[in-house]
């Protein structure tokens, strides 16, 4: 498995294991050109994808596989609210996955799983 360190505030999601190194750099390249296609900037892709890569990580092994890109979907979307409450995107997302992680650990709790 190839790790690569991730500095993250989120200190459990801080390391991504890829099964090849080179599906990281494809996955950057799809997204950026993505992005661009759906007229984002591509910068905020690349600052969340750590991030994001691990959440999905810890919803799939701590809740069920399934949950995972629907709640990277909800986060997404919880961040690109309209923005009226003046938190910018990158912080709306730190916080919605704050949120994840929470729940996730009342999901272990709740459920028996730690």
């Amino acid at each position: 498995m190839f790790e690569t360190e991730i500095f993250s505030p989120l200190h459990r999601w801080s390391v991504m294991s890829q099964r090849d190194p080179r599906d990281l750099g494809i996955a950057r390249d799809f997204l950026a050109e993505l992005s661009s296609r759906l007229n984002l900037d591509p910068a905020l892709m690349e600052n969340a994808m750590p991030h994001l890569l691990g959440m999905t990580k810890h919803v799939a092994h701590g809740v069920v596989r399934p949950a995972a890109p629907l709640a990277a979907f909800l986060v997404g979307y919880a961040a690109g609210g309209e923005g009226a409450d003046g938190i910018p995107a990158p912080e709306r997302v730190l916080a919605a996955l704050e949120q994840v992680e929470a729940l996730i650990e009342e999901y272990r709790e709740n459920h028996g799983q730690a």
